[in-house]
């Protein structure tokens, strides 16, 4: 048993040692701010972790003092009086102390540490002591088995019942015993093989008696009082719900819109962005009215003639694109696929809007080829603009 004590005596020593010194720690650690603490610490916090850990080392010295009653009561006193005695360690741990304490006066605040750093360092301390009264525990626990001469096996040969699991496992299915197999099992046989006559488990039994009870309340529920809907109703609720909910992500896709999928926009939401888009950067091209002049870079936006196609897909595709050998850049760099979309659709919304002093037109006059066939047999003509043969 000296390996028992001696250990015992080492681990409370040390600790002994960690707890007098945190106090000292928390003295000045409050002149330290943490620089990303994850949860807030204060002093009060500090006190009782310390606390603990005192409470902690009382607890393992008055288990090193049972260990070393019941492991051999002389022991104690007839140490060696050449070895200076384990009792002699504590001395020079409460002189350190003392000596730490003075040096604590004279550190500067560089060197003080934050409530936030004392903490984890307590919460190390107290899981160390905790580990070492565990350790003194599982000792004690085999030394009371060597003083008593109590074994586990004497203590553990009391008769075992059915566990929890086993008896609900026995109301779940009320399988008879297989001492009582003899008792349900049936006459008749094949090939050796013959059957129990078991009950049917309750869970299955409730199950098929709640399938009764529930086909009756959706008879009544559906075909009578009508609080149940039909398949029918059910599935058109179910299908316009589907609807709602595909138009609500489609209309998230507008972010991802390119040349193939653009629309044509009226909200006036649209028609606004893409208005202060065209001012801040195709005026300089095509003109504050996008009908552009003699003199302009950019063609003609608001007639029906068009250099590389009308309609909402095109006119998106130019933009995004560009028109390198008419010396347009491509715009996809610049502004995003719904940003280009308005843009287009405020296009557009301008034809027929250009002034007298309008760029002469540019390009062929454009049919959407989608668009529904005449019935009257006569293509319509393109508009006319009547602002420019007034000043002619």
């Amino acid at each position: 048993m000296r390996t028992d004590r001696t250990f015992a005596f080492r681990g409370t020593a040390l600790a002994t040692m960690a707890v007098l010194h945190v106090p000292l720690f928390a003295q000045e650690a409050v002149a330290k701010a943490p620089s990303a603490p994850l949860f807030a610490v204060d002093m009060t916090l500090i006190y009782a972790m310390t606390g603990l850990a005192v409470v902690q080392v009382i607890f393992i010295l008055s288990l090193s003092g049972i260990m070393r009653t019941m492991s051999n009561a002389g022991a104690w006193a007839k140490r060696k009086p050449g070895s200076g005695g384990r009792a002699a360690i504590l001395v020079p741990l409460f002189l350190l102390t003392a000596g730490s304490a003075n040096a604590q006066a004279y550190k500067g605040g560089s060197s003080t540490m934050s409530p936030y750093e004392l903490f984890w360092l307590l919460l190390v301390v107290n899981v160390l002591l905790f580990i070492l009264m565990l350790a003194q525990l599982n000792l004690l626990r085999g030394l009371t088995k060597v003083v008593t001469g109590v074994e586990d096996s004497a203590m553990s040969a009391a008769p075992k019942g059915p566990t929890w699991a086993d008896k609900l496992m026995a109301k779940l299915t009320r399988q008879v015993s297989v001492e009582r197999e003899q008792d349900i099992l049936m006459h008749h046989e094949y090939d050796g093989i013959r059957e129990l006559d078991n009950v049917l488990p309750p869970w299955w039994v409730w199950l098929f008696y709640g399938s009764i009870i529930w086909s009756v309340v959706y008879l009544f529920g559906v075909h009578v009082a009508d609080f149940i809907p039909d398949q029918r109703t059910e599935y058109v609720t179910e299908m316009t719900e589907a609807k709602t909910d595909v138009a609500a992500y489609m209309a998230t896709l507008k972010s991802v819109v390119d040349e193939n999928t653009v629309t044509l926009s009226t909200e006036p939401a649209d028609l606004a962005s893409g208005a202060a888009i065209f001012n801040q950067y195709c005026t300089p091209c095509h003109g504050a009215d996008a009908a552009g002049s003699e003199t302009s870079v950019g063609p003609n936006l608001t007639d029906a003639y068009w250099l590389h196609g009308g309609g909402v897909k095109n006119v998106f595709a130019a933009i995004k694109n560009g028109v390198p050998e008419k010396g347009m850049i491509s715009w996809k760099a610049q502004l995003k696929p719904v940003e280009i979309a308005a843009v287009a659709s405020y296009i557009l919304s301008l034809q027929g809007t250009g002034p007298a002093t309008q760029k002469a037109p540019q390009g062929d006059v454009w049919t959407d080829a989608t668009a529904p066939a005449d019935t009257t047999g006569t293509a319509p003509a393109p508009p006319v603009d009547t602002m420019r043969v007034a000043a002619q």
